[in-house]
């Protein structure tokens, strides 16, 4: 039996802490909407042990030591994705984050009088779950109930789900130029996520992106502080083909943003955040037809700001509404 309770990260990706997290029973798998747990459920998933799997993707020691200085929720343990056996940790009382799957799924959408198939994406993740009781069938496998308790998401970069659609096309592929499969799946964004990971899991707190979040006191800071912005925002993609669209100027991007910002690679960005300076940037994160806009503390993971909104590119007006909290 599984029982879905999730922590979607992205971060995104929500009571809100990064674009990519969220905590609570899941509603759908089709969104990020997630619906209230139990007090109870932290208290059984504290008591657990955890075991967290080093994907071949990562340094096994350098993950090992970034998520050791984060982790206080419970006992952990590290396993080389090499050296994971699925069957040998479906115990009870244990827990496991690991990475799960990617997948991409294609759906027939009316538009005007007729119909088009489009493609959604579900972007790369962490996934905690906990086995609560296993039982043994009389044909000695294992029938475990599942509890899947979060899930920390990463951005899928325009070219790798270009790739995976149907429209896909070598030529247009080079107009995106080179990019990773994913824009924040590296130490230091996953430093961040983890942080609020760690920090709901200890409070007992649910994260819901429906609930958005707006800390007032906070975005004051960005009156003087540079907000700093990820460079992949000003690509545009589109929504039918995956393919490349505009490429948008900065200033055209913030024309009705009044404060300090700078634009930077993902590189740098995820070398600045393990640097330990504290600032705050801009994240954008994709779920189907959502775009979810945060904005979050380097040395916390804290996101002091979050909307959602149907669409696949952030504009000028996603970035107005930022500079009206601030100003407010």
């Amino acid at each position: 039996m599984k029982i879905n309770v999730l922590f979607l990260i992205g971060f995104l990706l929500y009571n809100v802490s990064t674009a990519q997290v969220s905590i609570g029973s899941s509603v759908s798998p089709t969104n990020l909407y997630v619906s209230k747990i139990k007090d109870t459920e932290f208290d059984y998933l504290k008591k657990t042990k955890t075991y967290f799997v080093v994907p071949n993707e990562l340094d096994f020691e350098k993950t090992k030591n970034l998520i050791t200085s984060i982790w206080t929720f419970n006992p952990i343990e590290f396993i080389a994705q090499d050296d994971y056996n699925e069957n040998d940790y479906v115990v009870e009382n244990n827990t496991i984050i690991r990475i799960h799957d990617k997948n991409y799924s294609m759906t027939k959408t009316t538009i005007g009088k007729g119909s088009r198939t489009i493609g959604n994406w579900f972007v790369n993740k962490f996934e905690l779950i906990s086995y609560p009781s296993v039982r043994i069938k009389k044909n000695g496998k294992k029938d475990p109930e599942i509890h899947q308790f979060a899930d920390v998401f990463f951005t899928q970069s325009i070219l790798s789900r270009y790739k995976n659609h149907p429209s896909y096309r070598a030529k247009k592929a080079e107009e995106i130029g080179e990019e990773p499969d994913y824009y924040n799946f590296d130490y230091g964004y996953i430093k961040n996520y983890f942080q609020v990971l760690n920090d709901k899991l200890n409070k007992k707190e649910m994260l819901n992106v429906r609930d958005g979040i707006v800390n007032t006191k906070k975005l004051k800071a960005l009156k003087t502080q540079t907000l700093f912005v990820p460079d992949w925002i000003l690509k545009t993609t589109n929504a039918f083909t995956g393919a490349l669209g505009k490429i948008r100027e900065p200033e055209e991007l913030f024309e009705k943003y009044d404060f300090p910002y700078e634009m930077i690679s993902y590189q740098a960005l995820n070398d600045k955040i393990l640097s330990g300076e504290k600032f705050y940037y801009l994240m954008h994160s994709q779920f189907n037809e959502y775009k979810l806009l945060s904005i979050i503390d380097s040395t916390t993971g804290e996101m002091i700001y979050l909307v959602e909104n149907k669409g696949y590119n952030i504009d000028s007006g996603d970035i107005k509404d930022i500079n009206k909290e601030i100003v407010d």
